[in-house]
């Protein structure tokens, strides 16, 4: 890759943009970024830890052909790659040095605007323990603990008690606190509510204490004593019950990591999934033509469905100026407002699209794709040819149509129609006309065998995530964080296409694969399938 394109990055890239306060014009020069961005990549390519990949620059000789150094070169110490992460992870850094390399890309021909591009997601796993809720409670009085008696443990000493060092004295875990006999989890979680109330109190009650109350760990302690317990009028801390607690996308569920959100997804059983962490959207490019490259890379909470990156991701690819002709995704993205979106862009959404039959329906029963509208004069006509009484917008920018008791009663097809009480009649809830008029051409060409075929191109990306996720480990993030973990999703989209790249350009002739004893066999007698 590196003979055909030369370097991707250079040390110009990183005085402009985003990165222009990335580095200070004053004091010792630093290390080429250019050189780190590319040994950062091969970190990830190659799934590598920090001293590992130091080690590799000063060792491996294709490394150093790649790096474009000497042979002499000594490399630098590992903790350089720690602090240049944490560089790249401020602001839209991330995101911008993927542009980079795609405008490179775009200008070698391998990528452009106009063409399929196809989106799919996968769980990541956040960089800690996966805790219950007493547990995430005790490690959260711990860690404030600590944070405070390291810098003032004159305020921790006159509430240290029996049971306070076996409490926090370690790491905070129910197996080893619930061992005693009689023990019980409800008196543990009370226990320590208590603990934290008596520290909140000292540092409340102390007017030179005032400062501790910006220490981050005792920020995320008093916001999950809110979220977990609530002060009785006796002024004691009654433990919620788990239907009180905020919604999942609120809930700290790690001290240790306040950005991890603990989510399911597929249907109850073997299917599904559940994790704590965040998830992270692949896009790629998919035209016959050229590699398929990844374009894009976003990163969100556990909790936030699919629909909501898909507007997102399409504005990033504007903004790269590749906009798709064509977006395949899955059934999880496309919704009304995203179906208008995509149209205003220019975009043509190819996913799944179901069209619900409504309050009062069931399966079975007909749905909007069976109505016939008439916008112009607007009335909407039912399969049994009855005209609606009223189209009125609603305050979600839904249309809800009704259709007359006096012709919904004495209907012969009600049963197909409605389930809902013989004195009701039917309505529904459609869109406005642009995105109304999409849904139903998408519900129709989805039964099609052309969208079939074109639609069958978007099974690909989910080699793209399992190669992410087999080679350099997109499932797990390695630090804390959303900002670091969207930046090791972005390195790692980036890693791919510097392999995708080199496949693309290597014109070795590899010889064909060793056969089996029994496929020598059959293709000796020929009987040897031409697959």
């Amino acid at each position: 890759m590196r003979d055909a394109l030369g370097p991707l990055f250079s040390d110009e890239d990183f005085t402009a943009g985003e990165f222009e306060e990335m580095y200070a014009d004053l004091g010792r020069p630093g290390i080429s970024p250019a050189l780190l961005v590319m040994v950062t990549v091969l970190q990830f390519l190659h799934n590598l830890s920090d001293r590992d990949a130091a080690v590799a620059v000063a060792d491996r000789i294709s490394w150093k052909y790649a790096l474009g150094l000497e042979l002499e070169y000594t490399g630098f110490d590992a903790s350089v790659l720690c602090e240049f992460r944490a560089r790249l992870a401020s602001g839209d850094r991330a995101d911008a040095l993927l542009s980079l390399m795609l405008e490179r890309l775009k200008a070698a021909g391998l990528v452009r605007s106009g063409g399929r591009q196809r989106t799919d997601s996968t769980h990541v796993l956040a960089c800690v323990r996966r805790l219950n809720r007493i547990e995430c409670l005790g490690e959260a009085l711990r860690a404030a603990l600590e944070e405070i008696a390291r810098t003032s443990p004159g305020l921790i000493v006159p509430l240290l008690g029996p049971g306070w060092d076996e409490r926090y004295g370690r790491k905070v875990e129910t197996s080893r606190l619930l061992r005693r006999k009689n023990a019980s989890a409800a008196r543990l979680a009370e226990q320590i509510g208590a603990d934290g109330q008596s520290l909140i109190a000292a540092i409340d009650a102390d007017a030179t204490a005032g400062w501790m109350n910006d220490l981050p760990q005792v920020k995320i302690m008093r916001e999950l004593w809110d979220q977990h317990f609530e002060a009785t009028g006796t002024g004691q801390l009654r433990y919620r019950d788990t239907r009180e607690l905020p919604p999942s996308a609120q809930r700290i569920r790690s001290p240790h990591e306040i950005d991890a959100r603990y989510s399911t997804k597929g249907t109850p059983g073997a299917d599904s999934v559940e994790w704590t962490g965040s998830k992270g959207h692949l896009t790629e490019s998919c035209d016959e033509d050229l590699p398929n490259l990844v374009t894009d890379v976003h990163t969100t909470c556990a909790t936030e469905p699919d629909v909501s990156a898909t507007t997102p991701i399409q504005d990033k690819l504007i903004d790269r100026d590749l906009k798709p002709g064509e977006h395949l995704t899955d059934s999880g993205y496309p919704t009304g407002a995203n179906i208008g979106a995509s149209l205003e862009r220019g975009i043509t959404l190819i996913a799944p699209v179901t069209i619900q039959t409504g309050r009062g329906a069931h399966n079975g029963t007909f749905t909007p794709k069976d109505f016939h509208v008439d916008w112009q004069a607007g009335v909407t006509r039912c399969p049994a040819g009855a005209t609606s009484i009223s189209m009125r917008p609603k305050k979600n920018g839904l249309i809800r149509v009704a259709f007359s008791r006096a012709h919904c009663r004495p209907c012969p097809i009600r049963a197909q129609c409605t389930s809902s009480a013989p004195h009701l009649g039917r309505s529904l809830e459609i869109h406005p006309e642009p995105i109304h008029t999409a849904r139903m051409r998408m519900q129709t060409e989805q039964d099609s065998p052309e969208w079939r075929e074109t639609y069958r191109v978007r099974a690909g990306i989910e080699g793209t995530v399992s190669q992410a996720v087999r080679g350099p480990g997109l499932r797990r993030s390695r630090y804390r964080g959303l900002a670091k973990t969207h930046l090791q999703n972005v390195l790692i989209g980036i890693a791919i296409n510097i392999r995708r790249l080199g496949a693309h350009y290597d014109t070795t002739t590899r010889s064909d694969r060793r056969p089996t004893r029994i496929h020598a066999l059959c293709t000796q007698h020929g009987i040897a399938t031409t697959a």
